[in-house]
């Protein structure tokens, strides 16, 4: 198993598209040529560029560089936009290569996490990348010289107003031993996807990537921001409340279907995490109350 190469569906003629992603399930580590823009517009998002942990929360922006390994843990309640792009969408017939040098630094360098930037910045970005996913659902007659404006107004900001981070360009070119761990990362993750309604250890797990356990937890810990026993155990439940919104079973079934030991172990997990029971959160959602 190995990190992919992602190749997202863009118009060869304006190689630029949006979406919405509500973070229902996992989203392996993975890279991609293209820049990559996530939005939270809701809840909260965790992830990992190269082998950093970010916790994203609701009205902050991230950008991923092309190149940049990637991966997005599952966040049911959250809702986020994604735009990526390509960079020859700044580039036409007489742009040079100095000139294309320079945009493409220019994202390289800069401070890729919106919560480090002024919030005056932050604001007009934020309005940037809404109106760009409302063009282009929309897609009214002109919708493309309108992102395309938005994109190219963007772009003094990358070079006027945003903070420049010289230590992105090294963290962006990766390293051997980085790749490495994320695909270790991402045979984690499949196992949990294919054995989570199991009786899941992190022993069972280390011997299954082949690590001594406290080895494996402090790896884990390291690239996820979050211990393996949480991890399982937020997977289980974003399981759960997907059941829950689309099922019509008892409350047994469902903790049986994400894999909780206990109807009273589920139980509690989940009201912990959400403040609700799971019955109270399946009437709520419902909207009978």
């Amino acid at each position: 198993m190995s990190i992919y190469l992602e190749l997202p569906e863009l118009n060869k003629d304006f190689s630029f598209r949006s979406f919405i992603d509500l973070g229902t399930g996992l989203c392996y580590p993975h890279w991609h040529k293209e820049i990559e823009i996530i939005y939270v517009t809701k809840g909260s998002f965790e992830l990992g560029i190269n082998d950093v942990p970010i916790r994203m929360h609701a009205g902050q922006i991230q950008f991923i560089a092309g190149g940049d390994v990637h991966y997005f843990l599952a966040a049911p309640d959250g809702e986020r936009i994604v735009i990526q792009f390509d960079l020859s969408l700044f580039y036409d017939s007489s742009t040079d290569a100095e000139r294309k040098k320079s945009i493409s630094d220019s994202f390289m360098k800069m401070e890729h996490s919106s919560w480090k930037w002024p919030e005056p910045v932050a604001e007009r970005m934020r309005a940037l990348v809404q109106d760009m996913h409302e063009e282009n659902i929309a897609r009214q007659e002109g919708y493309m010289y309108m992102v395309k404006a938005r994109l190219f107004e963007m772009l003094p900001m990358i070079f006027r107003d945003i903070p420049r981070n010289e230590m992105a360009e090294y963290a962006s070119n990766g390293n051997i031993q980085s790749r490495e761990t994320l695909e270790q990362l991402e045979r984690v993750f499949s196992y949990v996807e294919e054995h989570y309604q199991e009786s899941v250890t992190l022993k069972e797990v280390a011997e299954y990537m082949g690590f001594d356990p406290f080895y494996f937890s402090r790896l884990f810990k390291k690239n996820t921001g979050k211990n393996f026993i949480t991890f399982l155990n937020e997977y289980r439940l974003n399981k759960a409340k997907w059941l829950l919104l689309t099922e019509e079973g008892s409350m047994a079934d469902v903790a049986e279907a994400s894999g909780f030991g206990s109807v009273k172990t589920f139980h509690h997990l989940f009201k912990e995490a959400t403040g609700l029971s799971p019955l109270k959160y399946r009437k709520t959602l419902a909207g009978k109350e």
